[in-house]
């Protein structure tokens, strides 16, 4: 039998660890008859090796081997958290009480006797393999359902933290207004208020429903040719309000016949964010740059800022995808980190790239790298 076999696409791995051939023809021509990927390892450094490249759903393993014996390598393959749940069935010749409580001492979960009947050992392999497969099932399930949780506990501790509050906020405002108790220059501010709150509460609502629609795996990739120009425009408009507010230039530097190949919803909200980002921490009459270009690896989009900047270590927690993380903006405006996360996570959907580059005190510029448009798609 060859050692290196081509495994088959969605069938259980064995790995046969003997150092006689004729033992390795004879099990190997019984499961080849059925539907199993067959590894084979001589030795027990063998066996070692392989389990580290690959991970066998089965290892039916020898006891009696020179240099490393069968319950050696079943106690290192135990040893490692890495290997320890793989199911090991020895195969032996030896079948006194004190050989078999010594390999199930160390981790081997069951035992096939030499010489080898077919129907014996196609029923424990059947049966461990059946048994491997459920687990694996069921720590993935195990996993969606964590993940499921988290989105939910996250969902609560928004809606309780950074919902409930501006909403609150709102609906006291409006009130005092009917109540009619504020002059006409204290209603002027407070209708100013009401709509910055208002407003940063909608796009908190937006983020929160994009981000939410993404851990179910529900909002569909659609990429396809788009000006990129009246994006990046659209978007620049749509903030115009906020920094204005900060009496924030906004500056705007694209061609406009620029295309990209993109998903539009998606990329707005990447630009949407990261704009509304540092508006956030760019202080009174600070200067934003948005800017793209083409170059030889694709679209290059920037959002520059000359606002607080960013130390290195958030730096990598911003570009963690599974870390929402949120510091006070420079007129302690509040975040929770869903927008960024939602920007990793769609650039990555185009097969893309963010990139930030800042220090403390000197700005930021969040940079996104887009491949070009397949040539399938150019007219």
């Amino acid at each position: 039998m060859d050692e290196n076999t081509d495994f088959k696409e969605n069938t259980p791995i064995i790995l046969m660890v003997d150092d006689h051939p004729r033992n390795l023809q004879v099990l190997g021509a019984i499961l080849k008859k059925h539907d199993y990927s067959i590894a084979v390892a001589r030795s027990g450094e063998q066996a070692l090796e392989f389990v580290q490249e690959v991970t066998p759903d089965l290892i039916l393993l020898d006891v009696m081997m020179p240099l490393m014996d069968g319950f050696e390598v079943c106690r290192r393959i135990k040893s490692n958290p890495a290997t320890k749940d793989i199911p090991i069935i020895f195969v032996t010749a030896l079948d006194s009480p004190q050989d078999k409580l010594t390999g199930f001492q160390q981790g081997g979960v069951d035992y096939i006797t030499k010489p080898f009947h077919q129907d014996e050992v196609l029923a424990r392999v059947k049966a461990h393999t059946t048994i491997r497969q459920q687990q694996k099932e069921l720590i993935e399930k195990n996993k969606l359902l964590e993940e499921a949780n988290q989105t939910k506990n996250r969902l609560f501790s928004i809606i309780a933290h950074d919902l409930l509050g501006p909403v609150s906020n709102v609906t006291e405002v409006l009130k005092l207004m009917a109540e009619g108790i504020f002059n006409q220059e204290e209603q002027a501010d407070f209708t100013q208020s009401a709509l910055k709150s208002s407003q940063q509460t909608l796009l908190l609502l937006k983020n929160l429903l994009f981000w939410a629609k993404n851990q179910r795996r529900e909002i569909d990739f659609s990429p396809h040719l788009i000006n990129l120009y009246i994006l990046l425009a659209d978007n620049t408009l749509l903030l115009e309000g906020l920094a204005k507010e900060k009496n924030i230039t906004v500056e705007l530097n694209c061609d406009e016949n620029l295309n990209a190949f993109a998903d539009e919803n998606m990329l707005t909200t990447v630009i949407r964010n990261l704009l509304s980002n540092a508006i956030k921490y760019t202080k009174e009459e600070g200067m934003i740059t948005l800017s793209a270009k083409s170059t030889n690896e694709g679209i290059e989009i920037v959002v520059k800022d000359n606002g607080i900047g960013i130390d290195q270590e958030n730096i990598r927690q911003i570009l963690d995808p599974l870390i929402h993380f949120s510091t006070p903006g420079t007129h302690y405006e509040k975040g929770t980190g869903l927008g960024v996360s939602l920007c990793v996570e769609f650039i990555n959907r185009h097969s893309g790239r963010l990139l930030i580059d800042s220090e403390p005190g000197s700005g930021s510029s969040f940079i996104i790298k887009l491949p070009h448009a397949p040539a399938t798609t150019i007219r």
